[in-house]
Order: C-alpha cells, then sequence, then structure tokens
C-alpha cells in the first residue's frame, strides 16, 4: 500500500510539474477586439490588415496586430491556431501573451499587446505543429512583410 501511495504521489507532483511547464494560454485582453478560435467575422485573408484597420485606415477597428496564416502550400488558410509572443528566441523567456487564430486563418487585436522592446512570435498549429519567427519584431503589421518581403506565415 505504501508503494502505491509513493506512485500516487510521484505522478501527482509530475503532473504539477508539467502544467507548470506548458505553454499556456493567457486570457484574452479585456475590453479589447480580438481574434477568437472558430470565428469567421474576419476577411480579406493575406492582405494587409492595417492598410483599413490602422491609422488613417477606413475601418471602424484599428488593429495593434494583425495578419494571416496559411498551411504549408502557403495559400490555404490554416485556422484555429494560436500565436505566443514570447520574450526570447525560439519560444524561450517571458510569454507576454497569446492570440487566438480565427476560423478563417486571421489573426487580430485592438489590445496593445507587445512589449515596448519588441517580442519573438511563435505559431502551433492545431495539429500541434510549431514554427517560431527566428528575429525580433517591433510591431503587429505582420502581413505587411510576410506574404510582400518575406513568406506568408505559415503552419500546418
Amino acid at each position: 500500500m505504501k508503494k502505491f501511495k509513493l506512485i500516487i504521489g510521484v505522478l501527482f507532483l509530475a503532473g504539477l510539474f508539467f502544467a507548470a511547464c506548458s505553454k499556456k494560454e493567457l486570457p484574452p485582453p479585456s475590453g479589447a477586439t480580438y481574434s477568437k478560435h472558430g470565428d469567421t467575422l474576419s476577411h480579406k485573408n493575406g492582405q494587409i490588415c492595417l492598410t483599413c484597420h490602422g491609422t488613417g485606415g477606413t475601418a471602424t477597428k484599428s488593429f495593434v496586430v494583425a495578419g494571416s496564416v496559411f498551411q504549408s502550400n502557403q495559400s490555404t488558410p490554416s485556422v484555429n491556431g494560436t500565436l505566443y509572443f514570447w520574450s526570447g528566441q525560439g519560444g524561450t523567456g517571458m510569454l507576454s501573451t497569446t492570440l487566438d487564430v480565427d476560423g478563417k486563418g486571421n489573426f487580430y487585436t485592438t489590445s496593445s499587446i507587445l512589449p515596448a522592446q519588441g517580442t519573438y512570435p511563435q505559431i502551433r498549429g492545431i495539429s500541434g505543429d510549431i514554427r517560431t519567427m527566428p528575429t525580433l519584431t517591433p510591431n503587429g503589421n505582420c502581413n505587411s512583410c510576410h506574404g510582400v518581403t518575406d513568406p506568408p506565415i505559415w503552419v500546418n
């Protein structure tokens, strides 16, 4: 019986350790508009979102972070993934926030979620596939580079 209790105790502690060290999704910013898994309200996948949804744009909501995610063929939207914003390269350091990719493969928020010093974005697809941006990004106008001068953001 003592051996059984010891095994249960070790398994419980291991579970706590893995739960504490896992990449948790942080709660969405309060009072802001943001993309959510399964939503299909967004549009114009792959276009530069902040052209309309930025300062001086014609849209009613002004986004701080916005972009699109594709599958590895770089043309089919990759839906319902999650973006992580890290202080260190390769998904290391502090996790500042997360943002859902919606049901059309777009992500957006009106909240100022990016740290002033910039961030290292990481995308996880619904398959569990993870891709990480290797360079620090100072802004959230993702489609202004991805799909223009750099390859589109993609994950399976």
